[in-house]
C-alpha cells in the first residue's frame, strides 16, 4: 500500500474540519496563554529554521515569529490542503513561511537544514511513527531540537481520540517507554520528558 493510501480518511476528515479547526479545538486566547508557557521551554532564536509539522491553521506561527524574527524561516506541513488554506489566510502578513501540503514520512525538503522541529498535537495521528521520527531525524541540524507536544497528558489524550466516531480513533501517543524505544531506533535521545495533567512534552535531541 503506497503511504499515502494509509491517509485518505483522515485527509478527508481534516480537509473538512480545516475551515473551522481554530473555532472547533477552541484556539482561544486561554489555549494561546498555554501554549506560550510551553514555549518557554522551547529553544528558539533569532534566524532560526523552523518546521512546524502539522500546522493546521497555524497556531504556533505567531510565538514562532516571536523568537525567530523575520530573518528567521518556517517550514509548515500539514497533510491536509484545507488546514494549510486556512493558515495562509489567517497570516498574510508573514512572508518568511513556506507552506507544504504533504506527510512529514516523505516532504522533499533539505537535509541537515532545520534547527527546530515542532509537532504540536499531531504525533498521535502518523501512521508510521517510526518512519516520521527517521525523517525529522534526516532534516534536523546536529545542534537541533525537536520538540513534540500536546496540551494534555498522554492517558487523557488517548482516551479523547479512543472515543470519537472518527478515523483519528485508533491513535495515540506512545508512552513513555515506547517512545524512547522509538527515539532510539531513529537517532535520537530525550533530553526532557513531562506528563501530567495539562501537558505532555518532551524534548529531544540528535545522538
Amino acid at each position: 500500500m503506497n503511504i499515502c493510501d494509509r491517509y485518505t480518511d483522515k485527509i478527508e476528515y481534516f480537509n473538512e474540519l480545516g475551515p473551522s479547526w481554530n473555532e472547533r479545538v477552541g484556539n482561544d486566547e486561554l489555549r494561546i496563554a498555554m501554549l506560550r508557557d510551553v514555549f518557554t521551554m522551547i529553544s528558539l532564536k533569532k534566524g532560526d529554521t523552523v518546521l512546524d509539522v502539522g500546522c493546521g491553521n497555524g497556531v504556533l506561527f505567531n510565538l514562532i515569529e516571536e523568537h525567530i524574527g523575520p530573518e528567521g524561516h518556517i517550514h509548515a506541513i500539514d497533510l491536509a490542503a484545507a488546514m494549510v488554506d486556512r493558515a495562509k489566510r489567517l497570516h498574510p502578513n508573514y512572508k518568511n513561511i513556506s507552506y507544504h501540503v504533504g506527510l512529514i514520512e516523505d516532504i522533499p525538503l533539505p537535509e541537515n537544514s532545520f534547527d527546530v522541529i515542532l509537532c504540536f498535537a499531531v504525533f498521535p495521528h502518523i501512521e508510521d511513527k517510526l518512519h516520521a521520527l527517521k525523517a525529522m531525524r534526516k532534516l534536523i541540524t546536529e545542534a537541533g531540537r525537536l520538540y513534540i507536544f500536546h496540551l494534555s497528558d498522554t492517558k487523557t489524550l488517548n482516551d479523547f481520540h479512543g472515543n470519537l466516531n472518527a478515523p483519528v480513533s485508533r491513535d495515540h501517543m506512545p508512552e513513555e517507554e515506547e517512545m524512547h524505544a522509538l527515539l532510539v531506533d531513529a537517532g535520537f535521545r530525550i533530553v526532557q520528558y513531562s506528563d501530567h495533567t495539562g501537558l505532555n512534552f518532551i524534548e529531544i535531541a540528535p545522538c
